[in-house]
């Protein structure tokens, strides 16, 4: 009891401390601004930028009932070229509206209640007649009110990991009047006669009325955002802006390969996917951005949206609802879908989708803006859009990166019929397509499906290419191409390093790789070979890189990282029809006995 008690006080406060006017009061005008751009990032977040032109009252304010409701901290700012804006403030309004609807009498009592004043005759059920004037119908009305909106009531959501309130969709209170009674008085040329309404058998009036008219009462509670000038009676321009989740947009690529007399070109095409949980958009221009800005504060909504004024209230007052609404919407998760729930699920469909961590957006890649033509995209709304197409050179490359992983036992017998402790982790030979970006804008990251005139190939990453860069797509795992590995020792020292008292083994091997074209036409390829230890020499002019010890390259590793490098052995080469790639690699390193 105590639990409820103090939550009718909390909601009555509540109300009391969020209206601007006492209903009743006729309001003020309301403006309505248009959007004019949409800026649109691939995280779910978007920048709104609208307008309005309005006149200022009497209190120099210009009034608006379009409040965002999930507006970001530190975002969601007015200016105006027309006059300083002195402030904003935004609130609760509650005003009443009267609706008069009109039906059909359909019973005695209704009848004599829209006729009283008129001339009749009537007929009662026992045979008596009269004739006169109804003077009055006895009734008694009631109003019947609905129990207004609850705000414990709102559904608490999450939209890319801020917490956000849901406001309802209309918060009415509606009142309505019933009729109960029973008598009515005639007035006849003896006197006032008292009568029951439902022992009349028949009535005739000569212009009867037989329409009822109703009256609903509507007591409105919407949201009212106010921006204060100094000026009354004055129009002014505004512009809004603010930065909100609920929008965003998914790269999605087409690559058809198509070789040319000049050479090999594919067909580029890149489509933004928009999804929109935020607001209507009716044409508006819309900016797509690559890559994502720092907004720090973009889990935290603004104070001025209202709802998240409600919700830590609401986590005050009412800690254990808030806490089941928080595990509500945790737990709704979901993998992609192509169709999202709507508005009157519990918990907020943009939250729900889910990408890959391929696809979500990096901070790595530079800002860049696509700009798109006015789009019409209602709340809800799903769309692709079409970005660019253009036809990109680029060749195919075969690409094998052995990684060799060894056991570090010293010593392990070695020889012929004695099982290599090295392990080639990799040795699967992939088909990739180079392609250079000529284009004058970036491809950002995104899903890339592969085509090859109506034949698909594969479906892969494209990954962030800047103007003139390279970028590789993998297409398929090569089964036109075979490689092969052998290993041999060439000696070994057991007591070769002495350090911290630990005792080093160094083994001098040989590594023989082998890569053949089966295919009917010269392929170009290319192998990176990873190792643990030190490559002294590598046949057909092999690029070597040494680098820090990693402990990728070994199995239960005993020694000290400062005794073993990691080394990087690459070659790039052309083979033809039937043609085989054998280069050798010498290298050596340590082992803890």
């Amino acid at each position: 009891m105590s639990s409820m008690i103090h939550s009718l006080i909390f909601t009555a406060l509540l109300f009391s401390a969020c209206a601007f006017v006492a209903d009743g009061e006729e309001g003020p005008d309301h403006v309505e601004f248009t959007t004019q751009k949409v800026i649109v990032f691939k995280d779910g977040y978007a920048l709104f930028i609208k307008k309005c032109k309005g006149m200022t009252d009497s209190k120099g304010e210009i009034h608006t009932e379009e409040v965002p409701d999930a507006a970001v901290l530190g975002t969601f700012w007015a200016t105006s070229e027309s006059g300083p804006i002195l402030g904003m403030r935004a609130g609760w309004r509650e005003h009443t509206e009267t609706e008069k609807t009109e039906s059909s009498a359909l019973d005695n009592l209704s009848i004599l209640r829209v006729n009283v004043g008129s001339s009749c005759s009537l007929v009662l059920d026992s045979g008596e007649e009269y004739s006169g004037v109804i003077r009055e119908v006895l009734v008694e009305e009631k109003e019947i009110q609905n129990s207004a909106e609850n705000p414990l009531a709102h559904q608490v959501r999450a939209v890319s990991r801020a917490v956000f309130l849901d406001p309802p969709e209309e918060n009415v209170t509606t009142v309505t009047k019933t009729v109960t009674g029973s008598h009515f008085i005639i007035r006849t040329k003896s006197g006032d006669l008292l009568l029951p309404a439902d022992s009349v058998r028949s009535l005739f009036i000569p212009e009867m009325k037989t329409k009822v008219v109703k009256e609903v009462v509507r007591k409105t509670r919407k949201k009212e955002l106010s921006f204060m000038f100094k000026e009354k009676g004055k129009e002014k321009e505004i512009t809004l802006m603010y930065f909100r989740p609920g929008l965003r947009w998914i790269p999605t690529y087409s690559i058809n390969l198509s070789p040319n007399k000049n050479g090999k070109s594919a067909e580029v095409s890149l489509q933004a996917e928009l999804l929109n949980e935020a607001e209507e958009l009716d044409s508006v221009p819309i900016d797509i951005v690559v890559g994502v800005p720092n907004f720090r504060f973009k889990q935290t909504p603004s104070p001025l949206a209202l709802e998240s004024v409600m919700r830590n209230a609401l986590a005050r007052s009412e800690p254990v609802l808030m806490s089941q609404s928080r595990s509500n919407f945790s737990n709704a998760t979901y993998n992609i879908r192509a169709g999202e729930r709507r508005r009157d699920d519990s918990v907020n469909q943009d939250d729900d989708f889910k990408l890959p961590e391929d696809l979500k957006a990096g901070g790595s890649e530079d800002l860049f803006i696509y700009n798109l033509s006015a789009i019409r995209l209602a709340k809800g709304d799903r769309a692709a859009v079409s970005i660019f197409q253009a036809d990109i050179p680029y060749r195919d490359v075969y690409t094998w990166d052995p990684h060799l992983k060894r056991d570090d036992i010293a010593t392990s017998p070695s020889g012929p019929g004695v099982e290599s402790p090295l392990k080639l982790s990799k040795n699967k030979i992939w088909h990739q397509i180079e392609l250079t970006n000529t284009t004058k804008v970036p491809w950002t990251t995104g899903s890339a499906m592969i085509m090859k005139g109506q034949q698909p190939l594969a479906q892969e990453l494209l990954t962030y290419t800047s103007p003139k860069d390279l970028c590789r797509v993998p297409v398929t795992i090569s089964v036109e191409t075979s490689s092969t590995f052998s290993e041999k020792e060439l000696g070994r020292n057991l007591r070769a390093l002495t350090l911290e008292r630990n005792v080093y083994a160094k083994i001098d091997s040989e590594v023989s790789l082998s890569l053949c074209n089966h295919k009917s036409a010269a392929v170009d390829i290319e192998v990176i070979f990873k190792l643990g230890g030190r490559v002294s020499e590598a046949s057909d002019k092999g690029q070597i890189v040494l680098m820090p010890f990693s402990a990728e390259d070994w199995n239960n590793y005993r020694g000290s990282p400062g005794v073993n490098n990691r080394s990087q052995v690459k070659w790039k080469s052309s083979l033809g029809p039937g043609e085989i790639f054998a280069p050798t690699v010498k290298y050596s390193f340590y082992s803890r006995q």
